[in-house]
């Protein structure tokens, strides 16, 4: 059979599509769908968010339409669905928004992946090659994330190989994704991850690690994004990754939480093998909020200490909180503002709360009744799709509106980039450069909130 995966964009309020001429990464699975599909079946693939979706030559020529989504991707994931289906493709769903509403993506397709695909994906096309289904198809077991298969680097679905070659600034841009792990052991309630990974964690190998790295060093590439959601959550296993790294040379950039900076041994490694940007979940400053949505570990009291050690190893942060928690007020956006101004945060992605189905918060908040938006396109990072425990939906995006403003303003940069990390002045010079780069977006989209993370 032919297959044409796609990883689609979504709309924007305007009805048009999300689009981007270049992106920093790239995601893998598009790619890594290919590399453990069984032949003698042929793969295509196309990622909408750079890439236009020859919808014609899909039509023409595919057997089947695979389609992986999240978050606001998912109601452009069901359009592209629906008309494929209608003109006697196949079509099969997956991803982690898919797992989460296996059921409700089911109506929308002839086979759903539940989970992870390793397991099944040979047993889908099989069965959709003798024209039959039994629906969802869930593994029974979680990969081990040993010898996982090799996939074709250069066709990274966001990856311009040319650029890559000839520009040295695209060099610097482009970060080359590699994966340490899968899951998260934490239980913040609003996560898709920890439940669709039932709270599991698991490493790969540190050698298979290492021989990925060693593979994009062979292509010129050592800037690498670790994909992980949480690569610090096993610590021990971490710093022999680390320690591992050390030796070849990388810069790289990857989630954490803050417990990155508790441990002085992790920390240490973290920077000695190359890290230069973490992105951290802080979530809030309220202990209320935190509690409200099971993630107390993160303790704001000690975030001026732990960002001040990080910063001192010469490592950017980008902060990642949610505003209109349940122990948020409308004071809570001047004092967030000052706080991301007094501890020189590099970047910000500001989020509202998005009850995510499958998740506890869901759960929670529509028993209460609190969900004001049932258009899964919706959840996006700026949308008011549940109603705040302590304020009004207007005055929570007000707050946000005012948060991203002043954090992005000229007096803002300036505050927070007097004084950069240690030896990181080509890094802060980039997040500088990021900075304004928003700055300027959002003067020329001034209701584009939501799209700028």
């Amino acid at each position: 059979m032919r297959l044409h995966l796609i990883s689609p964009t979504h709309r924007l309020p305007d009805g048009s599509l999300h689009k981007t001429t270049r992106y920093w990464t790239s995601g893998t699975t598009l790619p890594y769908l290919k590399a453990i599909t069984p032949a003698p079946h042929q793969v295509d693939f196309t990622d909408e968010l750079m890439h236009d979706l020859d919808v014609a030559r899909v039509e023409r020529e595919a057997d089947v339409v695979g389609l992986t989504a999240m978050g606001p991707q998912i109601a452009r994931a069901y359009e592209l669905a629906d008309h494929f289906r209608a003109r006697g493709k196949k079509v099969v769903m997956g991803g982690t928004w898919v797992t989460l509403t296996a059921e409700d993506s089911l109506r929308h397709a002839d086979a759903v992946v539940a989970g992870e695909a390793e397991y099944v994906w040979g047993e889908v096309l099989a069965d959709l090659e003798a024209g039959r289904s039994r629906g969802i198809y869930r593994a029974d077991r979680w990969h081990d994330l040993k010898d996982l298969p090799d996939f074709d680097w250069w066709s990274l679905p966001l990856l311009k190989p040319d650029a890559f070659r000839s520009s040295w600034l695209y060099r610097k841009y482009f970060f080359w994704p590699i994966l340490f792990s899968r899951g998260c052991p934490h239980p913040c309630e609003y996560c898709a991850v920890q439940t669709y990974y039932d709270r599991t964690y698991r490493t790969r190998p540190v050698d298979d690690v290492i021989r990925d790295v060693r593979s994009l060093a062979r292509l010129g590439a050592n800037r690498l994004l670790l994909m992980d959601d949480n690569p610090v959550a096993n610590p021990e296993k971490a710093k022999e990754l680390f320690r591992r790294l050390i030796p070849e040379r990388v810069k790289w950039v990857s989630q954490s939480t803050i417990n990155v900076a508790r441990d002085p041994e992790l920390l240490d490694l973290v920077a000695r093998s190359g890290a230069t940007i973490l992105s951290i979940g802080f979530e809030s400053l309220s202990e209320e909020s935190l509690a409200s949505v099971s993630k107390q570990f993160n303790r704001p009291s000690r975030f001026a200490e732990d960002l001040k050690k990080i910063r001192a190893r010469g490592i950017q942060v980008i902060a990642l909180v949610m505003v209109g928690l349940d122990g948020d007020t409308p004071e809570t956006f001047a004092a967030t503002l000052r706080w991301l101004d007094e501890n020189k945060i590099s970047f910000l992605k500001l989020f509202t709360p998005a009850p995510y189905p499958g998740t506890k918060f869901h759960r929670d908040m529509q028993a209460a009744g609190r969900i004001l938006n049932d258009d899964w396109g919706n959840y996006d990072y700026g949308s008011a799709n549940v109603m705040p425990k302590n304020m009004t939906p207007a005055e929570m995006l007000d707050g946000f509106r005012y948060v991203y403003s002043g954090f992005y303003s000229v007096r803002s940069m300036l505050r927070r980039f007097a004084r950069p990390p240690h030896k990181s002045l080509v890094e802060t010079l980039a997040m500088l450069v990021a900075n304004v780069k928003v700055n300027r977006y959002l003067r020329r989209n001034p209701t584009a909130w939501a799209t700028i993370s």
